[in-house]
């Protein structure tokens, strides 16, 4: 099997934490069915079963979540084990995503921890408290509708996020290109200083090529300039 690339274990990582998203909607939503099947079974008298088979699978789905976890974690530490291979140094932009990643999955596991702790006290409250379940559930209910508008508002927040990682790994490649094509300049103007020691018919041809050089390098400057600009704008919230 071939080595993975730095594309493709990005790729697999970002697929995990679209996965992870999806999953931990599902599950808060699951915790707040939780929380009112707990108030309307505990008033009658019952409880919810801790096997989690009576109020929608929610261990299948903590399992389908460590699972993720564990994946993303494994994607995180191929990404690091190929920025740390000494056959190809990383780049600025590589430490970045792999710090990123890594940011995600810690959001990811407080997210997960919290919601299977309300889940739990959700269990336990119901099978001790009895009668009084339906008070306490109306404050879970109201603490897991908190919970998933926070959930919603930092999904949107690490699109952004995705969305400025992507920005400033395009804006690192085009410097990257800007930085070749100047040494390509470099080594072209060096030959044509040869050729005009052979050729001296085509110096003012050689001059207004330089001047048009100087040209274009200056609109390209004020355009990065003018982007970064933006960037940071947005980035800052100016």
């Amino acid at each position: 099997m071939a080595a993975p690339t730095w594309d493709n274990a990005r790729r697999h990582a970002r697929a995990l934490e679209t996965a992870l998203d999806s999953k931990l909607s599902t599950y808060s939503k699951l915790a707040a069915t939780i929380a009112r099947q707990g108030g309307s079974t505990s008033s009658s008298g019952a409880g919810l079963e801790e096997d989690g088979d009576g109020v929608g699978g929610y261990k299948l789905v903590e399992e389908e979540i460590e699972e993720l976890l564990g994946k993303l974690e494994q994607a995180i530490d191929d990404l690091s084990t190929l920025i740390n291979s000494p056959s190809q140094p990383p780049s600025a932009s590589m430490l970045h995503a792999a710090q990123r990643h890594r940011d995600n999955l810690d959001d990811y596991r407080r997210d997960f921890l919290r919601t299977r702790g309300n889940v739990e006290q959700s269990i336990r409250r119901s099978n001790l408290l009895g009668s009084v379940r339906k008070d306490i559930n109306d404050y879970k209910s109201a603490t897991n509708s908190q919970t998933d508008a926070l959930l919603q508002d930092r999904s949107r927040i690490d699109s952004s996020h995705r969305m400025m990682d992507d920005t400033l790994n395009q804006a690192y490649a085009t410097r990257e290109d800007f930085a070749q094509q100047r040494s390509l300049l470099a080594s072209i103007d060096s030959r044509m200083g040869g050729v005009l020691s052979q050729m001296p018919g085509i110096n003012s041809l050689i001059t207004a090529i330089r001047t048009r050089r100087r040209r274009d390098t200056l609109i390209i400057g004020c355009v990065v300039g003018f982007c970064m600009i933006l960037l940071l704008g947005y980035t800052f919230g100016l």
